[in-house]
């Protein structure tokens, strides 16, 4: 990765907050998320859950929630 690239992942915004990447972060397993990737405490979680997980965006869409 060159350092253009390196330089905008680092500031590509993620989860409902908007902000970058920090701590531990969980993906949601949505196809088409608009977020892809969230920190646990803005969605009140502590820690990973086992199996897939889905936000509060497209868990309505998910055919296993």
């Amino acid at each position: 990765m060159d350092l253009e690239a390196a330089a905008a992942e680092a500031e590509k915004l993620y989860c409902v907050c908007r902000n970058v990447s920090y701590g531990e972060m969980i993906a949601c397993d949505g196809d088409h998320c608009p977020h892809e990737w969230f920190h646990l405490p803005c969605v009140g979680l502590e820690q990973n859950p086992h199996g897939r997980w889905h936000c509060d965006t497209c868990r309505p869409l998910s055919r296993d929630s």
